[in-house]
């Protein structure tokens, strides 16, 4: 499980080797709004080496990563170097295949920058990269992750990049905390999203769940509620090059998953699908066939059945539920 620390906590840290190299991965993003912020506040980044890269997760590649590889080559980085992730999901997932391949693995520690990076991406130790534009293909686990949680950089986001994160937040609630899930759905997502209380509480909910199922085999399915459809739709604006954030196709995903769930009453459900529908555009199904091929690349998809994860009420949700193509096709057209 990874350990929690703020600014001070990293500082110590780093500052234990003294003699290493320190490398910053970041975006044009994070250099622009958050490194002056980090430099400022950990002072053993004072002479860090800056990596930057392209924004946007289209540019979370296996051609971002060997370019990043090399340019740690060429500058002499060596096992006793430590990485430093500045940024949200993209940056955190690649800079963290990087780190744990790299020479066999070299010390590597995360600082989010963003909503769904400091409740999602960076917990639970998953990393990897993209393949075309299929989600998540290459990847491994993070051994050991060192995880910065400072809600200052919350304060550099977008009201859209708040709500990308909070999509991410209710699917926790939805899946293992009813109590957390009905005092959120009482406020709206920006006042989740700056709500320090529910961001920790959301983090240890996570970390309860990878706990249970490090190398996600089985119980830890849970965490992709909304996510079989959700990632197809990301996957399917990625080849369109339309913006689509990862927490808005997970609030897509949630909506139509909704329609699955058959244990939950008329009456949640339509309760849920509101609120999701009040705050999130929920995005289109134009191209059914587009969608189950990307579906077909879903981990949890094997010999072409479709596993979803349902609801069985709020807080508590089922694994491996099979879902014929007719099921879902119904869904989309309703």
């Amino acid at each position: 499980m990874e350990k929690i620390i703020d600014f001070v906590g990293l500082n110590n840290i780093l500052k234990r080797k003294k003699q290493s190299q320190k490398v910053i991965i970041l975006d044009s993003n994070t250099y622009d709004n958050c490194l002056a912020t980090l430099i400022g506040e950990v002072e053993s980044l004072c002479d860090a080496q800056i990596i930057e890269i392209e924004p946007g997760d289209e540019n979370k590649t296996l051609e971002t990563y060997t370019s990043v590889v090399q340019t740690l080559i060429e500058q002499g980085s060596d096992k006793n170097t430590q990485l430093i992730a500045l940024g949200g999901g993209m940056i955190t997932d690649i800079t963290s295949f990087i780190g744990a391949t790299y020479k066999r693995g070299i010390d590597t520690y995360l600082v989010p920058t963003t909503l769904l990076s400091m409740v999602d991406a960076t917990i639970g130790g998953k990393c990897g990269v993209n393949f075309g534009e299929v989600k998540n293909q290459i990847g491994c686990f993070l051994k050991k992750s060192i995880v910065c949680i400072e809600p200052t950089f919350l304060s550099t986001l977008s009201e859209r990049q708040i709500l990308s994160g909070v999509a991410e937040m209710l699917k926790i609630a939805l899946v293992c905390d009813f109590e957390l899930f009905e005092k959120m759905i009482q406020l709206s997502p920006l006042e989740i999203g700056q709500n320090k209380e529910y961001i920790n509480k959301c983090i240890k909910l996570k970390q309860s769940v990878v706990k249970q199922d490090p190398f996600d085999k089985n119980y830890r399915h849970i965490l992709n509620f909304g996510h079989t459809i959700g990632h197809a739709l990301e996957s399917i604006a990625m080849k369109k090059g339309e913006d689509l954030l990862h927490g808005e196709a997970v609030a897509s995903g949630i909506y139509y998953t909704l329609g699955l769930c058959k244990n939950l009453s008329s009456k949640t459900t339509n309760r849920i699908k509101e609120y999701i529908k009040q705050y999130y555009k929920i995005q289109p199904i134009n191209d059914v066939q587009e969608l189950f091929n990307y579906m077909n690349s879903d981990k949890k998809t094997i010999n072409y059945e479709y596993n979803f994860v349902l609801l069985e009420e709020i807080g508590k949700a089922s694994i491996g539920n099979k879902i014929s193509r007719e099921q879902i096709e119904l869904i989309i057209k309703n």
